[in-house]
């Protein structure tokens, strides 16, 4: 049934861009009256009306198809009440009407084009027809994936823009090969020369045409990819952040089959590219009458299009399977390769960096010396030993500086590296992840999570020092393959039977948390401009008053202070606050008081005091208490007598004061106009990233 649906897609889509390629190629022709060129407008003209006919019997064949589907019974495809239902009811039928009664006009058209050309003129038909046919090719963008993209507007103006660009290159290599052919039979000089121009003028459409269909293609991609739409936590480091997205933009390309059919097209393109180079400045040059041997020329061009007909036809093959394809980002990533590339798990490292730029280079190099040597290629009688020295060397290039990159930028990779989970990084699932880690690893990774626990005498490898730099340079999905099957050349066991998945991504999820306390030991209660990094994780609230609400929600409205806090301790500092709080609230910021482990919530002050969701709150954020001179004993470390984080309305953590520590200078937030002109600073900055992602990766 699927190799039906992506037969009859691949026609009903092959037959509507050469309607829309042939009809742009007659109006980028012109008038032209030799005999030959009668006979090429005969052609398209003749095979016109079979490719509407052939569109109609194709979208039939689909409504049957899409019957069976949404009703989920094979006979559904051949009973009329269900094609009925389906188009009454549905999006589907309804495009599906347009589409058809729009190729009904369109078939209407191209059989009584004789009379109309004579009375409005042939420009004026062929214009009628093209809008037609762009019609019908553009409704295809409210029944596919782009129709169910976020978001909408986006997803599907690079649809539109991606297939008509198609359909006006793509579609109009038919026509252009036909003339192509009679052009190299060399009968109809009048026609060679008429033909010349619609060569030049479709080469300059076709650039467009490719370089706005790579542009949407790459937009389209990243959309049904899944890809990040916000910049990765943890991530201090511009372009450690870009390559962090880059590559998490890529991997679907590997994992999944919706992106194994889109690398198909991208590599065929690359052949389809090469031949359209060698046309353009090889054979072109070569079409006019006054060159030597024009007719090789026409003939060259001719038999290259053909070839370049022929892959395209392949990819909308693809294309076509692409439709019925689930798309990546609902997809679970499979991970095909032992290694992954990586910038943000080894730019850093000594060396690193000289060699992928000088690889790179060198790759550069020899991709622009394949490309010199295949486009000036051995014209007539210009054999030559030379050119293929020149190709050896530039495929010697490219193969060196990839392999040196491949092997300077990669890192172990599993089958669940990019996995995604739909357990959020949040402060329930980080304590549950603590409380795990206590009963299953504490006695292997120590109290502190150095490797240090009582048993780790007894293993042969030490275990993993989770508070090292190297744990946030793992994906997610790295360390749920651990935690599932353990971890190669070590003696750490899995832990499948014993943690559900959703256990185990709640112990990665405070494996993270965990890492990132560490590094957040740098805050101090001063902010620092312009280098937000720290996604804290979020949470879940009811006040005192009533309020339910998450921290999230704050985002692009109003910074937050939150306010840990126990008793007696906190009690000068939380009056303090509520003198201060209408000061606050004019400045965008709000303050959220938490009660630390042991402290009863009962201070009557003027903002939101959390009641349920404090515990796990609490218990998550102690992990981002650590400093650069008090690590802390243990994982969670010991409970504070009073902390405070300053939030800014992005999501991210900028700074943090803890009284009892007095890190910084002066007296820290006591000095409370200091704490008013770190807000006042945070609020002056723009949207440097997105939001912190609500789930780890």
């Amino acid at each position: 049934m699927e190799f039906l649906g992506t037969a009859l897609r691949w026609l009903q889509l092959t037959s509507g861009l050469v309607l829309l390629g042939s009809f742009a190629l007659l109006l980028l022709a012109g008038p032209g009256r030799s005999p030959d060129a009668a006979r090429w407008r005969a052609a398209v003209f003749a095979a016109a009306p079979w490719l509407v006919a052939l569109l109609l019997a194709t979208a039939a064949g689909l409504l049957m198809l899409q019957a069976a589907s949404v009703s989920g019974r094979g006979e559904a495809a051949f009973q009329w009440s269900e094609w009925a239902r389906l188009l009454e009811r549905t999006r589907y039928g309804a495009v599906w009407q347009v589409r058809q009664a729009t190729a009904l006009i369109l078939l209407l058209l191209l059989l009584g084009r004789g009379p109309l050309i004579v009375r409005f003129g042939e420009r004026i038909v062929y214009v009628a027809l093209l809008t037609l046919a762009l019609l019908i090719n553009a409704a295809a963008v409210f029944t596919g994936h782009g129709a169910a993209t976020e978001p909408l507007w986006l997803a599907g103006a690079g649809h539109a823009v991606h297939l008509l660009a198609a359909g006006a290159w793509a579609g109009g290599l038919p026509a252009l090969a036909y003339g192509l052919y009679l052009a190299a039979r060399g009968r109809d000089p009048l026609f060679r020369k008429m033909f010349l121009c619609v060569v030049r003028r479709f080469s300059v459409l076709a650039t467009v045409c490719v370089a706005l269909i790579v542009a949407s293609g790459t937009l389209i991609a990243y959309l049904q990819f899944g890809a990040p739409t916000r910049w990765p936590a943890r991530t201090d480091d511009i372009f450690g952040g870009l390559m962090t997205v880059l590559e998490r933009s890529l991997a679907p390309l590997l994992s999944t089959s919706f992106g194994l059919q889109v690398l198909a097209k991208m590599v065929l393109l690359v052949p389809v590219l090469l031949v359209a180079a060698r046309v353009r400045w090889v054979w072109m040059p070569g079409m006019d009458e006054a060159a030597f041997e024009p007719g090789l020329a026409w003939r060259g061009a001719s038999s290259l299009v053909r070839v370049e007909l022929g892959v395209v036809l392949l990819i909308l093959l693809f294309a076509a399977g692409l439709t019925g394809t689930l798309p990546a980002a609902h997809a679970q990533m499979v991970w095909p390769l032992p290694f992954r590339l990586s910038f943000a798990a080894t730019w850093d490292q000594p060396g690193v960096a000289t060699t992928v730029v000088g690889a790179s280079l060198l790759a550069l190099g020899g991709l622009a010396l394949l490309m010199y040597t295949l486009v000036s290629g051995a014209r007539v009688g210009a054999a030559s030993g030379g050119r293929w020295i020149r190709l050896g060397a530039a495929v010697l290039a490219i193969v060196a500086g990839l392999a040196i990159d491949l092997s300077a930028l990669s890192v172990v990779a599993y089958p669940d590296t990019y996995r995604r989970t739909d357990v959020s990084y949040n402060a329930v699932s980080v304590t549950r992840g603590a409380a795990l880690f206590s009963q299953h690893c504490m006695a292997c990774h120590g109290e502190l999570g150095k490797g240090d626990g009582p048993q780790a005498a007894r293993l042969p490898t030490k275990p993993a020092d989770l508070t090292a730099p190297h744990t946030a340079l793992h994906t997610a999905g790295d360390i749920f393959w651990w935690l599932t099957h353990g971890k190669p050349q070590t003696a750490m066991p899995g832990f499948a039977q014993e943690m559900r998945d959703e256990e185990r991504w709640d112990m990665v999820n405070f494996l993270r948390a965990f890492s990132a306390g560490f590094q957040a030991r740098i805050l101090t209660p001063q902010v620092v401009p312009g280098r937000p990094w720290l996604g804290p994780p979020d949470f879940d609230f009811l006040t005192r008053s009533g309020l339910a609400a998450a921290l999230k929600e704050y985002r692009e409205r109003k910074s937050v202070l939150l306010v840990f806090y126990s008793q007696p301790f906190s009690a000068q500092r939380l009056a303090e606050l509520a003198r201060l709080y209408p000061r606050l609230q004019s400045s965008g910021t709000e303050v959220i008081a938490i009660a630390l482990p042991g402290a009863p919530s009962s201070p009557s002050v003027p903002f939101s005091v959390v009641t349920d969701g404090a515990q796990e709150a609490a218990t998550a954020y102690l992990l981002f208490r650590r400093t650069l001179r008090d690590p802390g004993k243990t994982v969670l470390g010991e409970p504070p007598s009073h902390m405070e984080f300053l939030i800014d309305r992005f999501g991210y953590v900028r700074a943090r004061w803890l009284p009892q520590d007095e890190e910084g200078t002066g007296e820290g937030w006591r000095d409370t106009q200091f704490l008013l002109d770190q807000i006042e600073r945070i609020n002056r900055e723009p949207k440097i990233l997105p939001p912190p992602d609500d789930h780890v990766h």
